[in-house]
């Protein structure tokens, strides 16, 4: 072969590697899947909602009620999905894990991240619900987890030194993905966060790290704690971030939504940040399909998605390894948390402004207490009580913070300002409250007199704001859940009352 014939055959050949880096280049896609969790709150059994919910409500879009969940099913989900995608698949938690179970009253989340463990989860943003904890036990949780806890806006009080990674850069397939933690500003007003910790409002941490995470990611994915209706404002606020997997607003997103990008006007790029939610409790498992594309001397960008909401039920079995940790934390409390303390005849829920669950509590507090009337903060009473036995464990879920009582006296005008300011839940009153304005109210079928003195009881939390100016007031330290079980326990079976006793009208 002569010299020129070797030049000829080198330079096609150098012409062909060319050409097939210039085509590869021209039209590359690489796709992920991502398996989301949000507001599990300690849910590592399976769990039912009542038969009977509100119309349009976030439980009347669930198609399964009874007997779903369990994090052994999910984890028999998580690893089908797993070994039957071909590409690759990140299992992800958008916080909130635990307080609202009794696996979070006696282990404060370890039980919950074990059993993360034992799944596989890849990545998880803390929520506030962590930071009922002490410091220490959020710093044992975040060294307990396989995976990183990932939030860029919370610090050690008083430094900069930051609580969580605030993000990792996972390369896949070529592509570098930015995954960013964000947590809720509200999470300052919890017991760790006011012990040790600070928060940064979510929305300006990432105004001030996106962009610098864009200069080392193709795509940058947030994994956030803040709620849906805020995580709309972060897409429009820093449209730099592709993907938002959320928590905290509890919202079930059946399909994502797209937060447009009018700046983008790639025909192959969606033009938009995808936002997804996975309602609560482990019910479900979001599955979010991504698809990235990259075009010659262009960035990558979402080109295709596509999300749903698999239910978790029956159908699944338990993955014995998951099956096994959950076991070794619930066999030493079954017996007390599985214990019988009555029957409910019927659903404890919300109808309308019917609260049958709020209602069974404040009537227990102002039975037990011996007080005139009861009122209960909105967010007080995690769980609606289904038909049927009620155990000890039922009512930790519904009555999960190991609130204590407090009792008061105050004035017919002072306990008429409290309603119109907080709407509580209540016992032993009746009220209407429209359109920014108390109408009516009434305690024992007779209008209060501002002048006379009516005792009351609250639990601890609320009395903090509710009762502001009130100078009569001892918090008894009995605990709130004792009392509701103590007035279960000596009715035997209970009925849900929807008396109409509270009616909110906002607008």
């Amino acid at each position: 072969m002569n010299r020129i014939t070797r030049r000829t055959l080198l330079g096609a050949w150098l012409l062909l590697l060319t050409s097939l880096a210039f085509a590869q280049d021209v039209k590359r896609d690489v796709k992920l899947t991502i398996l989301h969790t949000n507001d599990t709150h300690g849910h590592l059994l399976p769990f039912s909602y009542p038969d009977v919910v509100e119309a349009n409500s976030m439980v009347s879009l669930v198609k399964v009620r009874r007997n779903i969940g369990g994090v052994a099913r999910r984890a028999t989900l998580v690893k089908r999905i797993k070994a039957e995608t071909k590409h690759t698949t990140l299992v992800v938690d958008c916080g909130d894990i635990c307080d609202g179970t009794p696996f979070s009253t006696e282990y404060f989340g370890s039980a919950d991240i074990a059993a993360m463990n034992a799944i596989g989860y890849d990545l998880a943003t803390p929520g506030n619900h962590e930071y009922n904890n002490t410091p220490a036990q959020v710093r044992k949780m975040i060294a307990e987890a396989k995976f990183p806890l990932l939030s860029a806006n919370s610090t050690v009080k008083g430094t900069k030194d930051l609580v969580y990674k605030p993000y990792v850069i996972k390369e896949i397939d070529g592509v570098k993905i930015a995954f960013l933690g964000l947590m809720t500003y509200d999470a300052r007003t919890y017991p760790a966060a006011k012990e040790a910790f600070e928060m940064e409002p979510p929305i300006e941490t990432a105004k001030r790290l996106v962009p610098e995470l864009r200069k080392q990611a193709d795509i940058i994915i947030a994994l956030t704690h803040i709620g849906v209706e805020e995580d709309i404002e972060l897409a429009a606020a820093v449209p730099q971030i592709d993907v938002i997997v959320g928590g905290h607003s509890h919202t079930l997103v059946p399909k994502p939504v797209l937060v447009p990008r009018p700046t983008d006007l790639r025909p192959y790029s969606v033009r938009g940040a995808v936002i997804v939610q996975a309602h609560q409790w482990g019910g479900s498992l979001g599955k979010l399909d991504l698809t990235f594309h990259k075009e010659p001397a262009d960035s990558w960008t979402v080109s295709k998605y596509n999300g749903v909401l698999l239910p978790i039920t029956s159908a699944l079995a338990e993955d014995p390894e998951t099956a096994a940790v959950v076991a070794k934390y619930w066999e030493p409390i079954k017996g007390k948390f599985g214990a019988e303390i009555g029957k409910a005849d019927s659903d404890f829920t919300e109808i309308g402004d019917n609260q049958a669950e709020y209602n069974l509590v404040a009537d227990a507090v102002r039975e037990q207490m011996g007080v005139e009337f009861a009122i209960e903060n909105q967010g007080g009473v995690r769980a609606p009580i289904v038909r049927g036995v009620i155990t000890y464990g039922d009512m930790v879920t519904v009555d999960p913070f190991g609130n204590t009582i407090v009792t008061f006296k105050a004035t017919g005008k002072q306990i008429k300002a409290i309603l119109a300011r907080n709407r509580p839940a209540v016992s032993g009153i009746r009220y209407v409250y429209e359109r920014g304005e108390l109408k009516e109210a009434t305690i024992n079928g007779k209008p209060f007199e501002d002048d006379k003195i009516y005792s009351g009881a609250t639990n601890n939390y609320f009395a903090r704001f509710a009762l502001e100016g009130i100078e009569d007031k001892t918090d008894t330290k009995k605990p709130r859940l004792e009392t509701v079980v103590a007035y279960i326990k000596a009715k035997g079976t209970i009925k849900p009352s929807y008396d109409g006793r509270r009616i909110v009208k906002m607008r």
